[in-house]
């Protein structure tokens, strides 16, 4: 018969995919999502009509914009996010006529919302000359509604910004920028690909922002990276805090990509996270002291995320100028961090777009290729309020053991007893969270049980699907059709039972005069082990020992298929 899904198959499928996905932050859970669908920029223009025709919380939300610059000067090696470098002149233009084409697409259909805050990242949106910043930031003024107190922040590289584009942003109305120093030391930023970014060169940024009107500067450090040590960082983060006093510092953990690992930490993910753990518990624990010698005060104190905001910047001061013209809003992609509701509109490649319980969607360039010409489109999924909920905990207990149960119905209009009832019924067996009469309560954890923990959260088949990458195993809609193609409909299978087709993803199982059974199939819980054949219609009124042999009989069959395929060799089920 179909797999058993109850509570001990959940936690067999959290150990397989912990064990696998080797996932070091809970973050990647927001994003497990299934099989992905595609829009065209006319069809994303009319989600965003549809999204704010029929908003799914009364909680006025918040609207921000994250423009994507894909180009670096050089790629750091620990880096996880969509970047490429700038290879042409037509590239670049390639991109810039992409934004603007989709700006005069999508402009109308988000005409209602008013937008709080802009945030260009990438890549690295300071290779991009004076000229083309100057287009981009006309276009968005053109085509969105801004309001009078939104926020504009771009981040930058000190190796290639100049005075020029800084006088562009400032002519824009941008009053903070950000970048990344990571490290001080020169020779660890060469190793991992970054030049060798030293002190002078933050030293010149500093001068430069503050000789064009731009007072407002954040910088960022990386915990973690190979030749470091937490001392070591404590002392380059109190330099930078003491000698350049920007706004704030934020200080990120670390999340490594396989590719990280294998080229510093010779493979070994153990040895990745031996040393990470001196820093989880050396900086966190220093940084009051760090705050309390140089004036500044810790906003976020322990986690993936922490940071240092200076004192007499706290927080009208923050933005300079007068009251009436100082920003009143600060760009989040988060809910978590927002919250209340979030809408994101995303432009360029790889940006994400977040239409607040309707869909979580992507920019593309045109057949994935950021070198041919003409109008991109978006990939993602179709989301609702529960897939809101998963994002909103996942990103807010990383670093938190409690959520208000108030702030969640006023956000998502529901109590979590309503939208994430799977998840607090398994923290409640694992006694890993309290549902308490104000606030969630989970037990202290460190971090990868945490990423465990909050699997919970996830829905089976997103996880599952997922999980099958790993194995080599399409589960798509186009993945399960080709898996099962040499099996004719109609074949005979067990006590009168045959494989009717597949119907989006699933394989439609049937007898003479009965229902028709859709099942999905699931990745092995073992390495190389059987598929999984999960029943999603109660099998009622079913010959169950005739449909067990079926199931057996069409698991042996797709499991050998999947392992010829992924060159396992055949595999031979004892129960088949």
């Amino acid at each position: 018969m179909a797999d058993d899904i109850g509570s001990s198959r959940r936690r067999a499928l959290h150990d397989r995919y912990m064990e696998v996905s080797k996932l070091g932050d809970a973050s990647r859970l927001a994003y497990l999502r299934g099989p992905e669908s595609s829009w065209t920029l006319e069809q994303v223009a009319a989600l965003w009509k549809r999204a704010l025709a029929r908003p799914v919380s009364a909680m006025e939300p918040l609207n921000c914009v994250y423009l994507h610059v894909p180009f670096c000067k050089s790629i750091c090696d620990f880096c996880n996010y969509d970047r490429l470098r700038p290879s042409s002149p037509a590239l670049l233009k390639n991109w810039v006529a992409r934004v603007t084409h989709a700006l005069e697409i999508l402009g109308p259909a988000v005409r209602p919302l008013t937008f709080h805050a802009l945030y260009i990242g990438g890549g690295t949106p300071s290779v991009l000359p004076a000229k083309m910043l100057r287009e981009v930031l006309e276009a968005l003024e053109r085509h969105l509604l801004w309001d009078p107190r939104a926020s504009r922040r771009l981040e930058f590289d000190p190796a290639v910004m100049n005075r020029e584009r800084m006088e562009v942003l400032a002519t824009y109305g941008f009053r903070q920028l950000s970048f990344g120093i990571e490290t001080l030391d020169p020779e660890i930023n060469a190793r991992h690909n970054r030049g060798r970014q030293g002190i002078e060169m933050i030293e010149r940024s500093f001068d430069d922002l503050k000789a064009v009107g731009i007072g407002n500067i954040a910088c960022d450090f990386l915990l973690g990276l190979e030749g470091t040590t937490p001392t070591g960082m404590i002392a380059e983060i109190e330099t930078v805090l003491t000698r350049f006093r920007p706004a704030w510092v934020d200080i990120f953990m670390l999340t490594p990509t396989r590719a990280y690992v294998e080229s510093h930490f010779g493979g070994s993910i153990e040895a990745f996270w031996r040393h990470m753990k001196a820093f989880e518990a050396v900086v966190p624990a220093a940084l009051p002291d760090v705050a309390a010698r140089t004036g500044y005060v810790v906003r976020v104190g322990s986690g993936h995320h922490m940071m240092l905001m200076r004192g007499d910047a706290m927080p009208d001061d923050a933005w300079g100028g007068t009251p009436e013209t100082q920003p009143q809003y600060s760009y989040t992609a988060l809910t978590s961090e927002a919250r209340r509701p979030l809408n994101l509109l995303g432009l360029g490649r790889s940006a994400r777009s977040v239409l607040f319980g309707t869909a979580a969607i992507t920019a593309r360039d045109p057949h994935d290729d950021p070198a041919v010409a003409g109008p991109g489109d978006y990939v993602g999924h179709a989301i609702d309020v529960a897939d809101e909920a998963r994002s909103f905990l996942v990103h807010l207990l990383r670093d938190k053991d409690t959520v208000d149960r108030d702030e969640f119905r006023h956000i998502f209009g529901a109590d979590m007893t309503e939208v994430i009832p799977e998840a607090l019924a398994g923290w409640a067996e694992e006694g890993t969270a309290r549902l308490e009469d104000d606030v969630l309560r989970f037990v202290p954890q460190e971090r990868l049980a945490r990423v465990r923990t909050l699997l919970w959260l996830v829905p089976e088949e997103n996880i599952e699907f997922d999980l099958a990458h790993f194995d080599q195993l399409d589960l798509s809609p186009r993945g399960v059709e080709a898996l099962s193609a040499s099996i004719a409909p109609g074949a005979a299978l067990a006590g009168e039972y045959t494989l009717d087709g597949v119907d989006g993803g699933r394989l439609l199982l049937r007898r003479p005069g009965g229902r028709t059974l859709r099942m999905r199939i699931a990745p092995p819980l073992t390495e190389r082990g059987p598929l999984r054949l999960v029943l999603e219609t109660p099998p009622d009124g079913e010959d169950v020992e005739a449909l067990r042999r079926a199931v057996n009989r069409l698991r042996t069959f797709l499991t050998d298929r999947h392992h010829r395929a992924a060159g396992h060799g055949k595999h031979r089920d004892a129960n088949g």
